[in-house]
């Protein structure tokens, strides 16, 4: 705390004394001899002056240093209490904008993710070029899946049968020049539906824009059929490979998305088998079985060697879990051996 200055006493009492005795000398100017009236007056006015200001600057010097601190005092607390308010004022107006930039970000956040929850929900119920493709770009967008493609288990039995849905580009016919695509050429896209039984690509077919997926459905069945690989009577029953891509898409995109409470997959999901309640999930990444927490890399199942000019690979045995279903086991290994096996 700031103390009260000194008071200089000596001073204060030189001036009160001094103007005292002026004063008293105006009123005793009668005493001179032959002195008028008129110069009477006159001198008793001034010296009357003098000495009332000389009492009055004694005044002044003795309250001075209590009046100085009431001063300071005063100044100090209004120019903190500005400083104060220019303070909040910059804090205020630094605030009203910065949080309406926040709310537009988490807004944009927000907005993106109710997206993509409205794309892959109800999508078994909407299964149409239109959503199924825009599906396939926005989870490649987030990279949550493996070449724009998901192919998950149509049967019961592991390896029995397999669809998957593909977003593939290509360069049209014209495009290419000595075997190259043109400078500025722009690659198409098809949506491929395929079928798989016994790990062998047997039939594909494409989806175009204006047809129905029954249609489509029905063309890969024909295409199985004439492959030998599957005949008409053995009819695929589509409502419950419909449900297992709508769920494993919003699978995949929730992953990417990685925080709390996220499915403990790592890497762009390739293929998901399995019972519908305990699945195996295979990624760029490696073999996940979430329900076990258990995971293995990708150089668990393919090992490359190099040397004298060549390449090689050989399989490493991988031990089975002793929670894990045989069939699903043998069949997982097998994929994540062939899938690892060509990069």
């Amino acid at each position: 705390m700031e103390q009260t200055p000194k008071i200089h006493l000596g001073w204060v009492a030189v001036l009160a004394l001094s103007g005292l005795l002026i004063t008293a000398l105006a009123f005793g100017g009668r005493f001179v001899p032959g002195i008028g009236e008129d110069d009477l007056a006159v001198w008793q006015s001034i010296l009357t002056n003098f000495g009332v200001g000389l009492l009055s600057a004694a005044v002044l010097l003795l309250f001075e240093p209590k009046f100085r601190k009431v001063v300071t005092d005063t100044v100090n607390t209004a120019t903190a209490g500005v400083k104060d308010e220019v303070r909040e004022a910059f804090q205020a107006d630094i605030d009203e904008r910065l949080a309406p930039l926040a709310e537009r970000i988490a807004s944009l956040y927000k907005a993106k993710l109710a997206d993509q929850e409205a794309l892959v929900t109800d999508l078994a119920d909407n299964f149409t070029y239109e959503r199924v493709t825009q599906t396939l770009r926005e989870a490649d967008a987030m990279a949550a899946l493996h070449a724009k493609s998901l192919r998950v288990q149509a049967e019961d039995v592991p390896g029995k049968l397999h669809i998957s849905l593909q977003l593939r580009s290509f360069y049209s016919a014209d495009a290419w020049l000595n075997g190259q695509p043109k400078r500025g050429a722009q690659p198409e896209e098809e949506l491929v539906l395929s079928a798989y039984t016994n790990g062998g690509n047997d039939a594909s077919v494409t989806w175009e824009p204006d047809e129905d997926f029954a249609t489509v459905a029905f063309d890969l069945a024909e295409e199985l059929a004439s492959q030998g690989a599957r005949g008409l009577k053995q009819q695929i029953i589509w409502d419950p490979v419909l449900a297992r891509f709508e769920k494993n898409f919003k699978v995949a995109l929730e992953s990417s998305h990685g925080g709390d409470g996220v499915l403990g997959i790592d890497g762009a999901v390739v293929e998901v088998a399995g019972s519908d309640s305990a699945p195996w999930y295979l990624t760029n990444k490696g073999l996940y079985y979430p329900n076990q927490s258990w995971s293995l890399p990708a150089k668990s199942f393919v090992t490359a060697h190099r040397g004298y000019g060549h390449e090689s690979r050989t399989f490493p045995d991988v031990e089975k879990p002793s929670w894990a279903d045989p069939a699903e086991w043998n069949y997982m290994v097998s994929r994540a051996r062939s899938h690892f096996d060509i990069f």
